[in-house]
């Protein structure tokens, strides 16, 4: 029969534990790291130039259905520079003074991709806002063509015929194609005509607004011009929170947060 000694077995238990702390102190280690900086790009469409005219004498919009008027009343002012005369501030402002039935405005508008992010011309929207009314816009109209108009059979400023409603203001935008892709440097443009109609109250501020939305490449309801990847049009709108589709052209928001 074997005798084990305590204080050997003692003696062997620590040299057991001695050696397990050697090895975990001698343990030889690396970490290879890898440190991904992303610095995002931005989307940056802005406007590159406007020429405009009235169709009053002297004026240079002369069009089929736009009366030429024969005496000098209205004035507007077209979109300016900034202080710097660097660029032109979005929104844009064309102001208006002294306007009756018949007369009219014709802005030929340029934008221009201003950043890396190529784009997609989404959408066109117009509205008209009568200050009187709580309704804020009172009209609104939203196109996927290169032909956006407030309503069918304009201008129809003297309010003629039985066909056109009662919208105080008619407005078009005409040439800009929509569903293009614009890369960094390109440009385009058309021709924006807004006249006041007969229905028109006096002693008024109406609000016109052209809105163009323009949606990053990969993310459009569009594959070119005119060419929407589902019939009909359908365009891609931002999300909010709760995951639902908004429309950030009638909430005034000009791009993301």
């Amino acid at each position: 029969m074997t005798k084990r000694k305590p204080f050997a077995l003692l003696g062997l238990g620590v040299l057991g534990a001695l050696s397990l702390m050697a090895l975990a102190n001698a343990l030889w280690f690396q970490v290879l790291t890898i440190n991904a900086n992303v610095t995002t790009s931005e989307l940056k469409v802005g406007w590159q130039g406007f020429v405009c005219g009235d169709n009053q004498p002297g004026g240079s919009f002369v069009g089929i259905g736009w009366p030429h008027q024969t005496k000098l009343v209205a004035s507007f002012t077209p979109p300016q520079l900034d202080p710097g005369g660097t660029f032109f501030p979005d929104p844009a402002e064309i102001t208006v003074t002294n306007a009756y039935p018949g007369y009219a405005v014709d802005c030929e508008v340029e934008f221009g991709n201003l950043g890396k992010v190529p784009v997609h011309l989404e959408r066109i929207v117009i509205t008209v806002d009568d200050p009187s009314t709580p309704q804020n816009p009172d009209f609104v109209t939203v196109c996927q063509s290169n032909s956006c108009k407030s309503f069918a059979n304009g201008p129809d400023l003297y309010d003629l015929s039985a066909l056109t409603p009662d919208d105080p203001i008619y407005a078009e935008l005409v040439g800009i194609p929509v569903g293009c892709q614009f890369h960094q440097g390109d440009t385009d443009g058309g021709s924006f005509k807004f006249g006041v109609r007969q229905p028109a109250k006096e002693h008024t501020t109406y609000t016109i607004k052209l809105k163009l939305q323009f949606n990053q490449w990969n993310e459009s309801g569009y594959n070119g011009c005119n060419d929407p990847k589902h019939v009909p049009p359908t365009p891609v709108l931002p999300l909010n929170p709760s995951g639902t589709p908004y429309d950030p052209a009638l909430l005034g928001i000009n791009e993301q947060p």
